[in-house]
């Protein structure tokens, strides 16, 4: 049994006051809070620092990791989603593995206990299967046509029965609103709201979206053109890309990521939806070159929390670096704000917040010490 106390102890939610302990059994599982008054202070483990539950990467590309230095960065969201299609089967199966089992290892010793992945194909599932992390797997659906919706869902259920032979979960995802139909995003968000599962799509990654759905000239289509895909088709709605989908998805675990370029009155027509915002800062800046506007969010009181992306649009995949940069853009974000989108927010988007995110009492959800500085946080070891 370990008595754990430390600077502060942030629960997932909140601090607890500074006479509080951790009472840790040899499983890792937190047993009780007790004050260090009725413990014996030779038996206090005492850390310099913040304590706080594993951290939740709501947001990752696993099967991506090979590209890592692949890329070339700051080239816009149109350029490198082209280097990834140039690149990705550049490697064989084993180096694509190999990849992945690294990079999972190396998110496990940085504190991330749970991580909500994107799937395009089954690489990555024995990865996964064999991980100390939880992972819940988005497969990711693509697709503009909306005559082919019924073809691309059916494969997407397929992919996705494979990964329950693994024992992993999962749900569908789409894409993003300029690669899927609002159609298929139609039937992924009814598959996932009848299973009660966590539905996922990038958001307003690029200014090139918003270009597309206006109807101007848009290097989305310059992106079809290289892929010799027909789009003569589409009718751009004239509203931003979000507003076109939005009252399709979910109203409860919809998980919006990067959302670089939303703005102030997609936000205020999202607020009926309880949408979970996911920013991935050290990908946006090394995509775009640009951040989301988080003061924004913070404004309107809206439900955020933090992702990687992939090694081949990040350095690493490091919690503590994103805080960082989100800290640096936006001195108005608390400590227990960035904290909190660190662990329970991000479980809440993936609907485990009764595993993970949170001091969980017969549970083990992490401990993670950290140090905070100014507008920088960074990860010093994992404690439990």
């Amino acid at each position: 049994m370990r008595i754990i106390s430390a600077n502060s102890i942030f629960t997932g939610i909140n601090f607890l006051s500074q006479e509080m302990a951790l009472v840790i059994d040899d499983f890792g599982l937190l047993k009780d809070i007790v004050k260090k008054t009725e413990i014996q202070s030779s038996e206090i483990e005492h850390y310099d620092g913040i304590i706080a539950p594993g951290f939740v990467n709501a947001h990752c590309h696993l099967e991506l990791s090979h590209l890592f230095s692949q890329i070339e960065s700051k080239t816009g969201l149109i350029e490198f989603l082209k280097q990834v299609i140039a690149k990705r089967n550049n490697f064989n199966k084993k180096e694509q593995e190999d990849a992945a089992i690294e990079a999972d290892f190396k998110m496990w010793e940085s504190g991330i206990v749970a991580v909500g992945d994107i799937s395009n194909i089954d690489t990555t599932f024995k990865t996964k299967a064999n991980s100390k992390i939880y992972y819940h797997t988005f497969i990711e659906l693509i697709g503009l046509n909306p005559l082919h919706s019924e073809t691309i869902f059916e494969k997407g259920l397929s992919l996705l029965k494979q990964l329950e032979n693994y024992n992993l979960i999962g749900s569908l995802a789409a894409h993003a609103p300029f690669s899927s139909s609002k159609l298929l995003i139609n039937k992924i968000a009814n598959y996932n709201s009848s299973n009660n599962l966590a539905f996922s799509i990038h958001n307003q990654e690029s200014e090139e979206e918003t270009k597309f759905f206006a109807g101007r000239p848009s290097g989305i289509n310059d992106l079809f053109a290289y892929l010799n895909i027909d789009i003569n088709w589409f009718t751009p709605p004239k509203t931003s890309s979000l507003l076109s989908y939005l009252d399709v998805i979910p109203n409860k675990k919809s998980l919006l990521v990067h959302n670089t370029f939303c703005k102030e009155e997609d936000i205020i027509a999202s607020k009926y939806k309880f949408i979970n915002w996911c920013f991935c800062p050290g990908a946006n800046l090394f995509i775009e070159n640009t951040l989301p506007n988080c003061d924004l969010f913070l404004n309107h009181n809206q439900n955020w929390c933090i992702g990687t992306d992939s090694l081949a649009s990040n350095q690493k995949l490091d919690m503590c670096f994103e805080a960082s940069i989100l800290l640096a853009k936006s001195p108005s974000i608390s400590i227990e704000s960035i904290l909190k989108a660190l662990t329970y927010n991000g479980a809440k988007a993936l609907g485990i917040e009764d595993k993970f995110g949170k001091l969980i009492i017969g549970k083990n959800t992490g401990l993670n010490l950290i140090q905070h500085s100014d507008t920088q946080l960074n990860f010093i070891k994992k404690i439990a």
